[in-house]
């Protein structure tokens, strides 16, 4: 009796925790994403140019840090717009980028995720939709919500910025997510082709294309920033990603159904000794 009482707690466990990835697998996503196409954050925000060595000039070892509150939410293919929830969410943003070089007349700076950089981003609700780059507590302000993304040092990041022929900068990156809670899979591809951005870069002399990666971004530098007391620059930008849904729930039943006729053969095997004994 033993080995049938074992069978039967193994098949409620399994049970439970089968029923436990469906759920999960229907919970709805914090924030709304176009499943199957690019999804574009556009965003604006206030960055704080931190030059650690005092020479007022961008090169290795200073840091760029800030905060981007998300203002539209669209799909980059079909147009469709999913901004309304921002009515009643708030998606914001805080980073921290490191110079790891740049050109000998910084036109060209590249940036690294060294130890304590970031991108990430927050969904924030009640209380916590409180973004304002204004307050004294605005880095505290714009991570305070629910932990949404992130990108951290661990998966492949390549940024560089390059100033424009108008004179203006533009930083564009390319990224792997080491932390996504957005309920969706964020597909890999190569996304500046896919939306006809310029991909051509230089990277340690080098020139490179385009990386399959999960996101990119692109920011730029609007002026100088409304807040002097704590940051240099506003800064607008986009930052896109490829969401498909997450998981299949019919993966897991499949999976489950699988798993579950090996335990019942393997149920039956233990029974059939037992009952032939009885039989005797």
């Amino acid at each position: 009796m033993q080995p049938r009482r074992n069978y039967s707690l193994t098949r409620q466990i399994f049970g439970l925790g089968l029923a436990s990835l469906v759920s999960l697998s229907h919970a709805a996503p914090l924030i709304v994403l176009p499943e199957g196409e690019i999804t574009r954050l556009s965003y604006a925000g206030q960055e704080f140019f931190d030059d650690k060595n005092g020479n007022h000039l961008p090169d290795r070892g200073d840091v760029f840090k800030g905060v981007v509150n998300i203002t539209r939410i669209q799909s980059a293919a079909s147009e469709a717009d999913f901004s309304s929830q921002l009515a009643d969410n708030e998606l914001t943003g805080r980073f921290h980028f490191s110079i790891i070089d740049q050109s000998s007349d910084f036109s060209h700076l590249e940036f690294g995720l060294l130890s304590g950089d970031f991108f990430n981003f927050y969904v924030g609700q009640g209380a916590t939709k409180n973004f304002d780059p204004s307050a004294s507590n605005a880095y505290d302000r714009a991570s305070d919500g629910q932990f949404w993304l992130g990108v951290q040092p661990g998966g492949f990041f390549e940024s560089v910025n390059d100033r424009q022929p108008n004179g203006s900068t533009l930083n564009r990156a390319w990224a792997d997510i080491t932390v996504n809670n957005t309920g969706y899979f964020l597909h890999s591809d190569l996304l500046r082709t896919i939306l006809g951005k310029d991909a051509q870069h230089m990277v340690g002399g080098q020139s490179h294309g385009d990386y399959s990666t999960q996101a990119i971004f692109d920011n730029q530098v609007a002026g100088p920033s409304s807040f002097p007391s704590q940051f240099t620059f506003n800064i607008f930008g986009e930052f896109d990603v490829f969401a498909v849904p997450e998981p299949p729930t019919w993966v897991l039943i499949l999976l489950g159904m699988t798993i579950g006729l090996n335990f019942r053969g393997r149920g039956n095997m233990s029974r059939r000794p037992q009952d032939q004994t009885s039989a005797a």
